[in-house]
Formats: C-alpha cells, structure tokens, sequence
C-alpha cells in the first residue's frame, strides 16, 4: 500500500482534530448534585439588615460555569430563566435576602452553549438576627442534643450493650451541655467530666464539670419542703440549686440554670422531648406541650426570684417536627410568639445540613438526607436578637460518607455552638 504524501497526512490529521473539538467542547454537562446552605448570615447595607446565603454543591462533569436560580418559591424557582448568578466554581455567595423568609435554591451547569438539567430544589429560611456579642461576658458554649433511645429500642438493640458506645459519641463531641432523651433506662448515668442536674424520667441534662458549675441560691426553709432534707438543723440557711422540671402533658421537662466558671454569666438549659406523630392533632398537642412548658418555667423562675425574658435561655431537645411536615406551622407560631427560633435556621456555618439527625432504620450505608428542609425533629432553639449561632452541625461519627458503626442511638447528635444573652 502506497503511504499518500507527508503533508496530506498532516492536512488529514489536522482536520480531524479541527472537527472533533466542537464536539467535545459542547458536550452537555451532568446533572448537578444535591446543593447544601454552607453558610448564612445578617448584615447591614445602606442603613437596612439584609441577608445573605452561601451555597455550594458538588462540581458536575463537564461544566465549565454553573447557573445559580434563587426565587420565593418553589414553582417559581424552576420556572426561571434568567439565573441571579452564573460562576465558575461549585459556590455562590446570595446577597441582599430579606430576612426570616424562604428561599429556593437551584443550580444547572454549563458546558458552552450546552445546559446541563437542573439539580433539586432546596429551600432555605433566611436568620432574621444575629447579635453581636463579646466572647469576654458571652462565652460560646457547645450544646448537644441526643435521644439515646433506650427504651424503645430495647427489642433489637438492648440497652446494655449500646450504653457505652452513646457515652464514647458523647465525649468525642465533648459538649458543654448535653440534653439526652429516652434515657428512662439510663439508671445509672456516668460520663466523666459531666454532673448530671436535676432531671426526669426520660429527660436528662448533663454538664461539663471544667466548664460550669450550678447555681445555688438561699431560700426561705418554710417556703419549700425542699429544704427540711437538703440542709442540717432548721437554723441552718437552705440552700438549693436552682432548677427544675416542668410538666406539660407528656414527658417531663428538667431546666437548670448553670454558671459559666470563667465569664460567671447564668445562662438557663431547657432538656425537652415532644410528642411524636404526623397527624394535625398530634401538632396541636406539641403546641400545648410547648405553652406548658414555657409557662411552668416562668412561673418556676419567678419562684426564684428571675424573669424568664431577662435570663439567657436554650432550649434543647428532640421536638418530632419539621418543615417538610404541612402541619409544622402550628408548633413554630407558638415558639414565635415566645420569641425562639431555630438555630438551625440562625446559623452562620451548617454542616450536613441534609443527613437527618433521626434515623429510625437505623441505616449507616446510605444516610437518610432530607432534600428540601433537612428533615431535622432535633433542635436548639433561641432568642435570634439575643444569640449568635456559630455552628450547627450533625456531630455523628463518620467513616468516609458513611456512619461509624456500632451505631448508639436511632438518632445522631445534634451539636450547636451559640453565644446566649
């Protein structure tokens, strides 16, 4: 066979690669993954508070930009066609939101004049106050929230054998204050470094013995029975701590009030467990559940001499609710009209924000994400204009993307890093 001329060869060659590089180049991209809320916070322009959101998601192949969608709603969101942002890297910073109000968030990358389909839609409520606070007199404190199940899960998991593995998660997290539900077979609770406070069946509050100490305050002996089996003779001052446990229709709610060893500032943790359920009815009662508790703590407070809308305050537990449930209105309008928030929705930085802190099916392979919301019945709550919420974050222990196993509990912990005041 006859080799054609050397420069036809090159001509041939050349050509070639002159075709097939459109090609390549406006191959489509792939879909975008799962876009997560890294970050949002509060800040003032012009005179006005506005807030912004970061977002991030995984890089598609292909993509060379992404198209970043932002609307009101979820309709309008994938109805867009004019994207608010368009950027190179897998991140977007969305500046000039409207506090406490719900965002859609969707991405698409582009390769060229090639379009990728668009990832899920994610929605997002906006913080609606951060306050600035000194670290000096407001100290960041670590909170944990962590429903052990110990009861419920006893069948197929015992107790026994999962105790010290929930105790091991708890001090790898090592938080300041730790409020645990269905522990009603933690008979005998040891965590080192923490003293439990007064606390109920189910409902449990521990602290880090380095970090606070309990307040204690003299009362008059004939005002509470209290004081004729925690002192001596009955010429002797009482002195109680200061605590106690509110009793809405339920479990039991235990509070205490700790001072923190280096600032001395007193600060009131509320361990809190709700009833679980999807019906309308069942969050009618979480609503009453709620009313309850807030108003045994004020009037136990007031007993004490202190008014539940002066003292910092968090309120730390497992509450069965959350956006994606139609109903999750009811119980929010009520912790509204006592003037808490989510942290989850106060948070400067959110990590895993989509792994869902319960986790029934006990499932460590695939970790249940929540889409939209998060999906998250775990929660702090707070006063936003009183608090800076630094971090929330699933604290549950992982092994690349999957779940460290044993695993303790049919829920993660949940860990919230605040100022109160």
């Amino acid at each position: 066979m006859r080799l054609p001329p050397l420069p036809a060869v090159i001509v041939a060659v050349l050509a070639g690669s002159v075709l097939a590089a459109p090609a390549e180049a406006t191959s489509p991209p792939a879909q975008v993954g799962l876009v997560s809320i890294t970050h949002a916070q509060t800040y003032v322009a012009g005179g006005t508070t506005r807030a912004r959101i970061r977002i991030a998601w995984p890089a598609a192949k292909r993509a060379t930009r992404y198209q970043v969608f932002v609307a009101r709603t979820k309709a309008k969101v994938a109805a867009q066609r004019t994207p608010v942002k368009t950027v190179r890297k897998p991140r977007a910073w969305i500046p000039d939101l409207k506090r406490d109000t719900t965002y859609w968030f969707q991405v698409r990358a582009i390769n060229g004049s090639r379009v990728g389909p668009r990832s899920a839609r994610v929605a997002r409520v906006t913080p609606i106050a951060q306050a600035s606070l000194s670290l000096a007199t407001h100290p960041r404190y670590s909170l944990m929230s962590y429903n052990v199940c110990s009861n419920a899960c006893e069948k197929k998991r015992p107790w026994a054998k999962r105790e010290r593995h929930v105790v091991d998660q708890i001090l790898q997290v090592r938080p300041d204050v730790v409020a645990v539900q269905e522990a009603s077979r933690w008979t005998a609770a040891r965590i080192p470094g923490y003293t439990e406070a007064l606390g109920g069946r189910d409902n449990r509050i521990f602290y880090r013995d380095a970090v606070f100490e309990q307040v204690k305050q003299e009362v008059d002996p004939a005002a509470t029975a209290a004081c004729r089996t925690a002192t001596g003779p009955p010429t002797e001052p009482c002195v109680l701590p200061v605590d106690g446990i509110t009793k809405p229709p339920g479990k039991a709610a235990p509070w205490v009030m700790l001072r923190h060893r280096r600032s001395g500032q007193q600060v009131v943790f509320v361990g809190i467990h709700l009833q679980v359920g999807d019906s309308d009815a069942t969050a009618r009662l979480r609503a009453r559940q709620m009313t309850a508790i807030i108003a045994g703590l004020r009037e136990q407070l007031a007993w004490w001499g202190h008014d539940l809308e002066r003292v910092p305050v968090a309120l730390i537990g497992d509450f069965n609710t959350n956006r994606s449930r139609s109903n999750n209105a009811v119980f929010e309008k009520v912790m509204r009209q006592h003037g808490f928030w989510d942290a989850y929705e106060q948070a400067h930085r959110i990590v895993r924000q989509h792994q869902n802190t319960a986790n029934p099916n006990w499932q460590w392979r695939v970790p249940g994400i929540g889409v939209t919301w998060g999906d998250h019945v775990d929660k702090v709550w707070v006063r936003p204009g009183r608090s800076m919420v630094k971090l929330w974050k699933n604290a549950a222990r992982m092994n690349g993307d999957r779940y460290a196993t044993p695993l303790p509990s049919d829920h993660h912990p949940l860990l919230v890093r605040a100022q109160l005041s």
